[in-house]
């Protein structure tokens, strides 16, 4: 079981102690449960255990490229860039939990009124039983679980995870002399795959970020006979395919500019007054563009008595017509989406929607951003300096977007609603260097 602390409370009102230091618990303190109960403990609840079959994560990077010198202070190098990773955790950064009981898959087919009707409760003043044994009726599909006297059974830092990174990148590079244009630009093309259902991000959403079938994931599960599902069972890799990590396309220009002027430079190299007003000046720019995020897609079903479903695609294409910020939900475009409501529909009662863990077809919103900074150094004698620096968060003021809404029958679905990252930032400094 994972650890657990019992807390006692102090019977105190918020204004006029009821109880003394002296006897703070009148009471008692509630004790630890213990190992006493042995398989019974927490029965009638949900409990949660740390997987005994975990191991440590495993992760191989390697690299090659090809870099090249060119005339004029030039380089250009093509490389490639590959990650894989075993025995990851299924969430990634989080703990993402498999529901070992859930209901077989087989008992789908008795249909959800049977399923939820109830019936004679075996537990019923049975105190061992727990909470379960206050009810004279429960649930058939609660009788019907692997172990029925418990709710849900959590098995937590599941290590079954693997992910595989492969990305090119081409890179030019020049370095600035005497007053002049350098700077770099590269451009990566990659593909993130992996199984990791709770892995979260930012800008998009991983649907229920649970698995679909948690039977897959449970060596000691009966086999599946469902004809609503398709994947195989005991195969952690059912939900192996793009990653919600996944930028397929990345480009980053980031020009250096010395100002030709004062001097050392080309230009008023002669003038001590032309120096301090125009010498020392460099501006530089970082320029990203990447594509958006994969969407992961969700439905609000407990039909399957697992917690999670996803809707089924009705072969409608998820783009919407428009530019960005008409397919952005405001005051102005209240109805605005930017994913095809037409495009899923619920997934019937009592059946795995066909929807991917995450959609591909349509992304995220790209990220653009572009930011710059401009800088002049004074030097004052003594080896001491001044720098003067603005710089420009944002420059373009580009909104970014965050949280889609995409669960399948909501009034919301494919609706964009959300700002995320920063608008337009200035600062200036001056630093003195001695």
């Amino acid at each position: 079981m994972s650890p657990s602390t019992q807390n006692t409370s102090s019977p105190q009102t918020s204004t006029t102690p009821t109880v003394s230091l002296a006897n703070p618990f009148p009471s008692g303190l509630v004790q630890p449960v213990g190992s006493g109960p042995g398989a019974l403990s927490g029965v009638g609840t949900t409990i949660s255990f740390v997987d005994q079959n975990r191991t440590a994560p495993r992760v191989q990077q390697y690299s090659a490229d090809l870099q090249r010198e060119l005339p004029h202070a030039m380089a250009i190098s093509f490389g490639y860039i590959g990650a894989r990773g075993d025995h990851l955790p299924l969430g990634g950064t989080v703990d993402t939990v498999v529901n070992i009981n859930q209901l077989d898959p087989k008992y789908l087919a008795l249909g959800t009124a049977v399923l939820s009707s109830t019936v004679p409760n075996p537990f019923f003043g049975v105190a061992a039983a727990g909470p379960l044994s206050t009810q004279a009726n429960l649930t058939r599909a609660q009788l019907l679980r692997p172990y029925p006297q418990f709710l849900n059974i959590q098995d937590r830092q599941v290590s079954e995870g693997v992910n595989r990174y492969n990305a090119a990148v081409i890179e030019w590079s020049k370095r600035p002399s005497r007053g002049g244009i350098g700077g770099r630009v590269s451009y990566t093309y990659s593909v993130l795959k992996d199984n990791q259902i709770g892995e979260t991000n930012f800008y998009t959403n991983n649907g229920n970020g649970v698995p679909l079938n948690n039977y897959n994931y449970i060596a000691s599960a009966p086999a599946c006979t469902t004809t609503n599902f398709a994947a195989a069972c005991f195969n952690p890799m059912a939900e192996y395919g793009i990653g919600i990590l996944d930028v397929p396309h990345r480009l980053i220009v980031a020009p250096v500019w010395q100002l030709p002027f004062g001097k050392d430079r080309r230009f008023a190299n002669q003038s001590r007054i032309a120096d301090l007003l125009a010498g020392g000046w460099m501006v530089a720019a970082v320029f990203n563009m990447q594509s958006g995020f994969p969407i992961g897609l969700a439905q609000s079903d407990n039909t399957l008595f697992a917690g999670a479903n996803r809707p089924n695609l009705t072969g409608v294409s998820f783009e919407t017509p428009g530019s960005f910020a008409d397919r952005l939900a405001s005051a102005d475009h209240a109805t605005a989406t930017w994913i095809n409501p037409l495009a899923v529909t619920p997934a019937a009662a009592g059946t795995f929607g066909n929807a991917p863990r995450l959609e591909t077809e349509v992304r995220t919103p790209g990220i653009i951003n572009t930011d710059l900074s401009v800088a002049k150094s004074v030097p004052v004698g003594g080896g001491k300096s001044v720098q003067i620096k603005l710089e420009v968060i944002n420059l373009f003021n580009r909104v970014q977007t965050n949280t889609i809404g995409a669960t399948a029958g909501s009034s919301t679905f494919g609706q964009i609603t959300n700002q995320s990252g920063f608008m337009r930032i200035m600062q200036f400094m001056v630093r003195f260097t001695f």
